[in-house]
């Protein structure tokens, strides 16, 4: 679900609902269920968003370390995700994390300019002979 808030209007960034889509496949991944809800609160460039987990992924001293782990990760591999799919950046901020409530917030910055590639451009191979770049070579 996206809401905007009162001071714009309700359009659908297709980058956060990828955003929302990759972060409740990185859930369903560590956790193997669904999470509770997920939101996403847009606001010009400013984009949170709200997962809410069962508390019972926590032991007596608080999360799970793979839950713990896993949270850690998750705005890196959601902007890497947004970026692979879309071709635009998403700067992770800040995340914030209530275990007894079950809920988890993360913060993004959406930068405006798209990534350039060059479709002829394979990062990965040794054999690229192009003068701008220096030849890589295997050691033996």
């Amino acid at each position: 679900m996206l809401e905007g808030t009162r001071n714009t209007t309700n359009t659908v960034d297709p980058v956060t609902v990828l955003a929302t889509e990759v972060l409740k496949d990185l859930y369903r991944a560590v956790c193997g269920r669904e999470p509770l809800a997920v939101r996403a609160y847009q606001d010009e460039d400013a984009i949170l968003l709200l997962l809410r987990f069962e508390t019972s992924e926590n032991d007596a001293h608080g999360r799970e370390p793979r839950l713990d782990t896993a949270f850690l990760a998750m705005p890196g591999m959601i902007a890497s995700a947004v970026e692979a799919r879309v071709g635009r950046r998403l700067m992770p901020g800040n995340l914030s994390i209530c275990a007894e409530r079950g809920l988890a917030v993360l913060a993004f910055s959406a930068v405006e300019t798209p990534v350039e590639t060059d479709p002829g451009d394979d990062p990965f191979r040794i054999d690229d002979s192009r003068p701008q770049r220096p030849q890589l070579r295997l050691a033996s």
